[in-house]
């Protein structure tokens, strides 16, 4: 361990213009064309010399990176731990027919070290999961794990960045990763980032074939209706949710006539339409969208309700704001919901209005619609349940 870095923008500069695939580096290399002249790859870029025998001094100048006293230089192997090269150490250049050695030049007054895997690292400059990954040549299929001393081991996110300044050695390891996805309230985990529709419900003991509306929930996002052939990405954050719904027969009752007294954005019917939601629009001095057989998630004493939406005239230039449902919703635990006391009267029944709000000038009439208003209800409606 030795003292701090210096700029951290250059380390950034130089990690991102490596950017070959992971999984490439993780293949044998391919042999690259030669020209029977001496070279090196400093910092992702091909640097060609007269010298097969140089010092790293040599290589630092002709490179550009000058003046070579304030920069660190590593080795890094196709295989094993990055080393620190001194500036006067001799370094003996791969001839004709191999790959050339791939190096690391930072700016800093001093290298750290960290351990992986349980080989020992050289460092310069501030680290995070993302150069870790990198210089480790980890598969996207693992995970990087920080070792903790008296606390659970730590899974780190991308980007996470790794303090090398504490006393001691940070310790990391890689993992098999795993993603989860609730399943109608029943957690699967599997160990690749994709799963057909149809699989999840098997491995969670779902009989696909029994006839069900299967509706996804992505966090920030509202639902939508998928099919047992659709393929759910588990990359994004959060635990996705599939939430399915027992095909109904109509025994024949009639059914009373929906009203669409006035239009939607064509991306808002399109959408309500595709999750299989029964939805009117209703006019009776104020503009509401209605969602009949609304699904709630469990911990209501209902399973469904009706969602009333108010519609601004100048809507989407206006925000929506806010929600109503009916019957009244209650949680099975018996606690209050704040912000839930005020009844609007809609058609002459009594809804129940969440007062729930984006903060002041977040709404965009680009961005924002009844689809983006809807996740802001499934989120406010969840969370209550959630606590």
């Amino acid at each position: 361990m030795t003292s701090s870095f210096g700029d951290t923008e250059q380390k950034r500069t130089f990690m991102e213009n490596i950017t070959m695939d992971i999984d490439h580096h993780l293949a044998p290399p391919q042999q690259p064309q030669t020209t029977g002249k001496a070279a090196a790859i400093i910092n992702g870029e091909l640097v060609e010399l007269r010298d097969w025998t140089p010092t790293v001094r040599q290589l630092l100048a002709a490179s550009g990176h000058q003046p070579t006293t304030e920069y660190a230089f590593l080795r890094w192997p196709e295989h094993g731990p990055t080393e620190e090269l001194g500036l006067d150490e001799v370094v003996n250049l791969p001839r004709e027919g191999t790959a050339p050695c791939q190096f690391l030049a930072i700016q800093a007054d001093g290298v750290r070290y960290f351990v992986f895997n349980d080989e020992r690292y050289a460092w310069a400059g501030n680290l995070t999961e993302n150069d870790v990954r990198k210089v480790g040549r980890v598969s996207v299929s693992m995970d990087i794990v920080l070792e903790q001393h008296g606390k659970p081991d730590l899974v780190l996110n991308p980007g996470t960045p790794i303090d090398l300044s504490a006393p001691g050695v940070e310790r990391l390891r890689t993992q098999k990763r795993s993603w989860k996805l609730d399943v109608h309230g029943v957690v699967i985990e599997v160990d690749q980032p994709t799963i057909l529709v149809r699989d999840a419900l098997i491995k969670a003991d779902i009989d696909p074939n029994a006839g069900w509306t299967i509706r996804l929930k992505i966090r920030g996002e509202p639902k939508r209706k998928v099919t047992l052939d659709d393929v759910i990405d588990l990359t994004h954050p959060g635990i996705e949710r599939l939430k399915l719904i027992e095909d109904k027969i109509n025994n024949g009752e009639s059914a009373a006539p929906i009203q669409r007294q006035f239009r939607l954005l064509d991306k808002d019917e399109q959408y309500l339409d595709s999750c299989g939601l029964l939805w009117e629009t209703v006019d009776d001095g104020r503009r509401w969208l209605l969602v009949h057989h609304y699904p709630l998630p469990d911990g209501y004493t209902e399973k469904s309700c009706c969602l009333a939406i108010e519609v601004p005239q100048n809507y989407p230039a206006a925000e929506i704001d806010m929600f109503y449902c009916l019957p009244h919703l209650v949680l099975v635990r018996g606690t209050s919901i704040p912000q839930t006391e005020y009844r609007q009267v809609i058609q002459g029944r009594e809804f129940q209005r969440w007062s729930r709000h984006r903060d002041p000038g977040q709404w965009s009439p680009v961005r924002d619609s009844v689809l983006s208003h809807l996740g802001l209800v499934e989120e406010s409606i969840c969370r209550e349940v959630a606590q």
